[in-house]
């Protein structure tokens, strides 16, 4: 939420100060007023703003009105040495569309604000807000961007786009593709080149989603048997059909050991009842049931074999196929992404 003020004198002048009248300053005065003055920013009416002199370079030519600009000139993210324009690169060429300039040094109420007339150049953090568009220009180093697991991009074009808010709405959807276009022939071997005229490598480019501007990793307490683990920021998507089938599949698995439990607990109680009847008898019937508990076993054994030790032996070569199927990078349904991260 911001702390500023809508409209705040401590940013002009002394001299402009003076020069100021305000409605309300009017109205306090007595002053009857039929309608809005010109000046007073009423009613989308000229607003007296604090002003500032942007230093524009001698290849820069600036759209100015109040402070919202558009410069069009060489890769410059800062003072005029700095980008590819201060080596005098060529193919280097910007657009620059900016409001606010220094906006959140002004702003700030623990400082003290900037001294009307100060000189200023583009400032990609203290900017209000800002598309930047160059033709060759390093735009991670200039907005100070996590390398993620693309890295970052150097000397090629780039728009970057930074403001307190951004929304990008789509009333019939929203894609965002990355690699080669379809259809453009005549380009190359390989079809579409990148800004510089080289190869692009990759078929299918990695997309990142950074919240919070770091990738690096975490270290946790994991346990008594993992008193350590580390605990990547930057991880794979899953996919969606890739998880469900997963899910799916590890559910026959559970099945087939459940059944195979099942069998062996059937199998179990029953053999226990016949010996608890056999040992309850006296005389030849004990002979004779004892001679019965014998055969029950070697029956429940049999059974034991085709119905669970066999089951469970396929269920843990089932289980084998699943996990390197669905959780190894070289499985045909691994359930990460390869080319969409998120934290």
């Amino acid at each position: 939420m911001s702390k500023e003020k809508i409209f705040n004198y401590d940013t002009f002048s002394d001299y402009r100060k003076a020069t100021i009248t305000t409605v309300h300053s009017q109205l306090a005065e007595g002053l009857t007023l039929n309608k809005a003055p010109s000046d007073s920013g009423l009613f989308n009416q000229d607003t007296p703003e604090p002003r500032y002199q942007y230093i524009p370079a001698r290849n820069e030519k600036t759209i100015k009105r109040k402070n919202a600009y558009i410069s069009f000139g060489a890769d410059r993210p800062s003072t005029i040495s700095s980008g590819y324009g201060k080596n005098g690169s060529q193919r280097a060429s910007r657009i620059d569309i900016v409001v606010g300039r220094m906006s959140s040094l002004l702003s700030a109420n623990d400082k003290k604000p900037l001294r009307p007339g100060t000189q200023i150049d583009n400032d990609f953090a203290s900017d209000a807000a800002r598309i930047y568009i160059s033709q060759l220009t390093d735009i991670d180093k200039n907005f100070g961007l996590a390398g993620g697991m693309i890295g970052s991009v150097i000397g090629r074009s780039a728009i970057g786009i930074k403001a307190d808010g951004i929304r990008i709405i789509g009333r019939e959807g929203i894609k965002i593709v990355t690699g080669k276009g379809e259809g453009f022939d005549g380009l190359s071997v390989d079809g579409e080149l990148n800004s510089r005229g080289g190869d692009i490598k990759q078929p299918a480019p990695p997309i990142e989603l950074i919240a919070g501007n770091s990738t690096g990793e975490k270290v946790v307490w994991g346990g008594m048997y993992h008193p350590v683990e580390h605990y990547e920021f930057l991880q794979p998507v899953l996919l969606g059909k890739n998880t469900r089938d997963a899910f799916l599949e590890l559910s026959g698995v559970i099945d087939e050991s459940w059944a195979a439990l099942y069998t062996f607990v059937k199998q179990q109680c029953r053999f226990n009842s016949a010996v608890g009847k056999a040992m309850t008898m006296k005389g030849p019937p004990k002979v004779v049931a004892t001679a019965l508990v014998g055969a029950l076993a070697t029956q429940a054994n049999l059974m034991l074999k085709i119905k669970s030790k066999n089951p469970l032996y396929h269920s843990r070569i089932n289980k084998t196929f699943w996990e390197n199927n669905y959780l190894q990078p070289w499985g045909y349904h691994f359930i990460c992404s390869r080319n969409v991260y998120t934290t």
